[in-house]
């Protein structure tokens, strides 16, 4: 069995390397483009976005590229029309 501040020193170590992995992402900063038409085939759409600014030490790519999924079209509905009484 392990020494019971075992698990402790584990834990906190996890946390350290989690917290350390989700700060890197807000080092790098991207300027996006517009998000492209979706592609019926994948159900998604993307966009590009490039380096605008990078902590100092951070490992940023120049060039990322993100997807989502498309979101589809629903129609719109008819709006009643304001006034008094009929006409």
């Amino acid at each position: 069995m392990q020494p019971p501040g075992f698990l402790l020193l584990a834990l906190l170590t996890l946390l350290a390397l989690t917290t350390a992995v989700a700060k890197k992402k807000a080092d790098c900063k991207y300027k996006f483009e517009s998000w492209g038409a979706c592609d019926g085939g994948t159900g998604t759409k993307a966009r590009q976005g490039t380096l605008k600014k990078a902590r100092y030490n951070a490992q940023c790519q120049e060039t990322i590229r993100v997807t989502k999924p498309c979101t589809p079209k629903t129609k719109a509905k008819a709006k009643a029309k304001k006034g008094k009484g009929k006409d």
